[in-house]
């Protein structure tokens, strides 16, 4: 009786590892949510990937774990078989996400960006001049908008804190108006900024007002003061959770400035003495420009 039970015994999957399963299917459900998500949700995956990216990483353990006892003659069964089909099934999707990425990302190029500044020059100038005029000297902010709403507007008053303000994926309108205060902003002056972005086909900005420092010639020969931060980061657009920007030169960069983004920086592509391409994303910060060396060859961008 006992030898004809323990086969039976041995096809029951250990209890410790059925946690496996909720393990799984949160990670199945994870991808298909990013699969058919739009922007605005790729938007809430960034900022929270401090929750799913430990959620993958037990993902893969188990996928491997199963893998190991699949190799085991005394440790297979149809549990552990499963576990690995669906182990698989999860980077099938995984590799789902990428593929729609990778195509979407193709609709925004560097040739794209070079001409829509090219069109958009004065607007794009014209936004971040008046915003840096607006703001209290020496202040910080990152202000970005969607339509009319306002979807991050991090601030931050000259000697003090950084506060950073996101708006929901499906919250109301952050209190722009109160944040703006920190900084010297007034509600016109907020709107005033969202209008020339609109006007320039751009979304963000940031900037530090740079006070009463040394006076340089830049923009159109026109004299502005610097101070330790010599540009301006205008928003482009979005492409899933991260962005396209132009860094705005407020003087014209020196040889050494463009040798070292060109050779040395991976997230910006230099194009003309006042203007680099940047690739960011405000979650993960410095990432690499998609397809930068073929960029800089292509636009025959060189060393000076």
């Amino acid at each position: 009786m006992n030898d004809n039970n323990t086969p039976l015994e041995r096809k029951k999957p250990n209890p410790g590892l059925q946690l496996g399963i909720p393990v799984m299917l949160l990670v199945t459900v994870l991808f298909i949510v990013m699969l058919f998500s739009g922007e605005e949700g790729d938007f809430f995956f960034a900022f929270t990937a401090i929750f799913w990216l430990p959620l993958l990483l037990i993902g893969l353990g188990v996928f491997i774990f199963h893998i190991v006892r699949q190799c085991k003659p005394d440790k297979r069964n149809s549990f552990s078989r499963t576990m690995v089909l669906w182990g698989i099934v999860n980077i099938l999707l995984m590799a789902a996400v990428f593929i729609r990425d990778s195509h979407s990302g193709k609709q925004v190029d560097a040739q794209h960006l070079i001409a829509h500044y090219e069109k958009y020059e004065h607007e794009i100038w014209d936004a971040a001049e008046y915003a840096r005029s607006a703001m209290d000297s020496g202040a910080w902010m990152r202000l970005e908008f969607d339509g009319k709403t306002v979807e991050m507007f991090h601030t931050r008053p000259a000697g003090e804190t950084v506060s950073n303000n996101w708006r929901g994926s499906d919250g109301p309108s952050l209190d722009a108006d109160s944040l703006g205060r920190r900084i010297g902003l007034t509600h016109d002056e907020i709107e005033g900024i969202r209008q020339r972005l609109e006007a320039a086909g751009c979304i963000s900005i940031e900037l530090k007002n740079y006070g009463s420092a040394t006076s340089v010639t830049g923009y159109r020969n026109k004299t502005y003061p610097i101070d330790e931060v010599d540009y301006i980061t205008v928003g482009r657009c979005r492409y899933m959770m991260s962005m396209y920007f132009y860094d705005l030169y407020r003087h014209p960069m020196s040889d050494s400035t463009w040798n070292k983004m060109l050779l040395d920086e991976v997230t910006s592509i230099p194009f003309c003495d006042t203007v680099a391409l940047e690739y960011g994303s405000p979650a993960f910060g410095s990432i690499s420009y998609p397809q930068r060396e073929r960029i800089i060859k292509q636009l025959n961008i060189k060393k000076r």
